[in-house]
């Protein structure tokens, strides 16, 4: 049943209430880090994010320099959720998901 608190990406269900995501009607799961991540990444569609910029939405904190950690959130996210054409490295900025890919 569909809800407000839902979100849909292609055959991605995002649940924001419950904090459950489902891909063609098949439940996955992912850790809070990569949900808020991926909550994100879905209110900024097509909207090119800075790694500081995806750390201080998704994790709550400014950073200044250089972390790695989003990357590796990114690559857990794109594999977790077959993603990998859609979330697209935007060279010497950070990451953007596309929504026509």
């Amino acid at each position: 049943m569909k809800t407000a608190q839902d979100v849909f990406y292609k055959d991605l269900e995002v649940n924001l209430a419950a904090h459950r995501v489902s891909r063609a009607g098949h439940e996955l799961c992912l850790t809070p880090r990569e949900f808020a991540l991926l909550t994100v990444l879905l209110t900024h569609c097509d909207k090119a994010l800075s790694r500081s910029q995806l750390l201080e939405a998704a994790w709550g904190y400014a950073y200044i320099g250089e972390s790695r950690t989003v990357d590796v959130h990114i690559n857990r996210l794109r594999r977790k959720l077959g993603l990998e054409n859609d979330i697209q490295t935007v060279y010497k900025v950070g990451y953007r998901l596309n929504s026509a890919s």
